[in-house]
């Protein structure tokens, strides 16, 4: 099998290595741009030899200073019209690889650093000449139609089914008994909602996380500081750090979960002396990031929390959920004129996932062939004086209601860190190394569930695993993804 590997990677990388010499004039390859050209192609080589790829972005076949996602693969169609707009496009997949590539290279072992670094001009640092190298290339294929047409062919991420699964699994058959088990499931993830807070079943003790600094911020305001964000050829929000971080905290929600051991309790993510993941319970925290999407023709911000716990407690031998780690994320998307359109959550797995439309919004039935939608609840307006509340359950952390309550503070409450949810691209090892809590392939291996020997015919890699940002199916009937930028456009509608 290792042998397999090695020999598919050779293969990868020799066609790879073609594309890039078809598309590179032989004038062009003599230049600096050429020793870029080779030292990105060698950094990605150690990195495929080492099974260190990042998942959360792909590669572009022949341009390996530019990655994608699902969101700006959508925008293609914008980049086509316009060279200015082009341009950003073209520097917003550049920053992908740069952003990428951090992580990759603090993970290679030590000598495989230090021979890259070598190809370098004396004194500049892994950054810069990813950056320098980044666009100078891009450079070029702003230059060249030709490299612009190719790129836009080839600007395309795939989803995260594997097809042959659902083939050799009878995909068209058993989608009927996933059907029925899926209307059993929303039904009891269902019952929760229709209780008040106050008569949720306590198993354990409730235990409050509340943000370390909340913000309070009308409509008006969000609105004012998404106004000149979308000042730019893509109409694509641009926010400096501190304004994201400012909705961020006004948009935090506070966690409440029936704790009945430390299982139930959030934390930060660390590796341990052998490299598997443990949450330090002791060290609460929330994995932030920011997204976008598309709402009919103009694009939307989106804020997304995610929290970790260290397992889903297993109910006994054949329980086949439970198992390592567990995780519950939780976004908001804002209109450009500054309140959320929509709430949705899943688990870290992809599994579970809820809608909550804003004020003015309906869940609709999608058209789209996949499984129904949960949609419990439509969530009322948050004033600025107010937050939202998500009780979670003990060991499922299922959500099982939502509640708008006075942004006070809380002597209670226990305050978590902000963590950046990027950091799990690369952590520290006690050895001094680093590796990226996800795998190759966007999975964490240490977190599989027994449900994978079940549910493998409907093509979701490994079910009920924690995985990595831009990997997340969240259907077994149909495709769908949790990052797809029409998600929201086939789930809503304005009331």
């Amino acid at each position: 099998m290792r042998r397999l590997t090695s020999f598919l990677v050779c293969l990868a990388l020799l066609a790879q290595g073609c594309a890039t010499q078809t598309l590179y004039s032989k004038r062009s390859l003599e230049t600096e741009d050429a020793a870029c050209l080779r030292w990105l192609e060698n950094i990605d080589a150690k990195l495929a030899e080492h099974n260190l790829e990042d998942a959360g972005t792909v590669r572009i076949a022949g341009f390996p200073h530019l990655r994608i996602d699902r969101f700006l693969a959508s925008l293609s169609d914008r980049a086509m019209t316009d060279q200015n707009a082009f341009a950003q496009w073209l520097e917003n997949l550049r920053r992908l690889d740069e952003r990428a590539r951090q992580p990759e290279f603090a993970n290679l072992p030590a000598a495989h650093k230090s021979a890259l670094m070598s190809e370098l001009p004396p004194g500049e640092s892994f950054g810069q000449g990813v950056q320098r190298c980044g666009k100078r290339l891009a450079n070029l294929n702003l230059k060249d139609p030709g490299h612009q047409r190719m790129l836009l062919q080839r600007a395309k991420v795939p989803d995260a089914y594997q097809t042959w699964k659902r083939a050799a699994g009878a995909y068209a058959l058993t989608q009927y008994a996933a059907a029925a088990g899926i209307e059993r499931l929303h039904r009891k993830l269902n019952e929760s909602f229709q209780q008040p807070l106050a008569q949720q079943p306590v198993q354990g003790r409730l235990i409050r996380y509340a943000a370390p600094q909340t913000t309070s911020l009308a409509t008006a305001d969000i609105a004012a500081i998404l106004r000149p964000a979308y000042d730019n050829p893509l109409a694509m929000p641009s926010l400096a750090p501190a304004q994201l971080h400012r909705l961020l905290e006004r948009f935090a929600p506070l966690w409440e979960i029936d704790t009945r051991n430390d299982n139930d309790k959030i934390g930060t993510v660390m590796l341990d002396a052998e490299g598997q993941p443990r949450i330090d319970t002791a060290k609460p925290a929330v994995y932030t990031r920011h997204a976008f999407t598309r709402w009919h023709g103009k694009t939307l911000l989106q804020l997304v929390y995610q929290i970790w716990l260290p397992a889903r407690e297993k109910t006994g031998l054949f329980d086949l959920y439970g198992g390592p780690l567990d995780s519950v994320i939780w976004r908001v998307t804002l209109s450009p004129e500054g309140s959320p359109i929509a709430f949705d959550s899943m688990h870290g797995c992809g599994c579970y996932y809820l809608l909550f439309p804003g004020p003015g919004y309906r869940a609709i039935t999608p058209k789209d062939g996949a499984e129904p939608v949960l949609s419990p609840m439509s969530i009322p307006a948050i004033p600025s004086d107010k937050r939202l509340l998500l009780r979670l359950a003990t060991r499922t952390h299922y959500l099982q209601q939502l509640a708008v309550v006075p942004d006070t503070p809380d002597s209670t409450a226990r305050r978590y860190a902000w963590q950046e949810a990027e950091r799990l691209r690369s952590m520290p090892l006690q050895d001094g190394a680093w590796r990226s809590l996800f795998g190759a392939d966007g999975i964490i291996n240490a977190s599989r569930r027994a449900e994978r020997f079940l549910l493998w015919p409907f093509g979701v890699a490994s079910p009920g695993a924690m995985r990595q940002w831009g990997t997340h199916a969240i259907a077994f009937i149909g495709r769908r993804h949790f990052d797809d930028p029409f998600l929201l456009e086939k789930l809503l509608a304005r009331e």
